[in-house]
């Protein structure tokens, strides 16, 4: 189900980040110089409230590479637990969230964007984890987003079957 991606965002913001509290990362999906999808999985993703966001560039070797060539993206944030996927179509919510964009020039983060990542990162405030994974210069890429798409589905209740739409 196509979303508009401005007057939809407060509520695709909510459930991404619900999404990633669950699941820890969300799917992002960039296209290499040869053609060839690469999915990766990204931890640190930070949303604004003006349908753009920020990721720490730490570990990712295939995006910034495949950003040089394409920077369009695709990420996927989807709720991971099947009892709850199922409750959410039952009662007309999203089992998912495809959200579109392009990706911006890789740069130094911020004081306040470090406090953002660790915030979101589980272990952020802990010194053996976040505190070594914080403790360096922190790089971070820019995200704009202009699309979202809603993973949405159809429950036949007399055969009991969803149809993802």
């Amino acid at each position: 189900m196509q979303l508009d991606v401005v007057k939809d965002w407060a509520r695709a913001k909510a459930y991404l980040e619900k999404a990633m509290d669950k699941a820890f990362y969300v799917s992002f999906a960039t296209v290499g110089a040869d053609g060839v999808p690469t999915v990766t999985p990204i931890g640190s993703l930070v949303l604004n409230d003006d349908q753009t966001g920020f990721y720490m560039e730490r570990f990712p070797r295939s995006i910034p590479a495949n950003a040089a060539h394409n920077p369009n993206f695709c990420l996927l944030a989807e709720n991971m637990k099947l009892r709850s996927a199922i409750k959410e179509f039952r009662n007309g919510g999203w089992g998912g969230l495809r959200l579109f964009g392009t990706l911006g020039e890789k740069r130094e983060a911020s004081a306040a964007e470090i406090g953002r990542i660790r915030d979101r990162l589980p272990f952020g405030h802990f010194k053996r984890g976040g505190g070594l994974l914080l403790a360096n210069t922190v790089y971070v890429r820019d995200l704009s987003f202009r699309r979202a798409e809603a993973l949405v589905a159809h429950f036949d209740r007399s055969s009991q079957t969803f149809t993802i739409l």
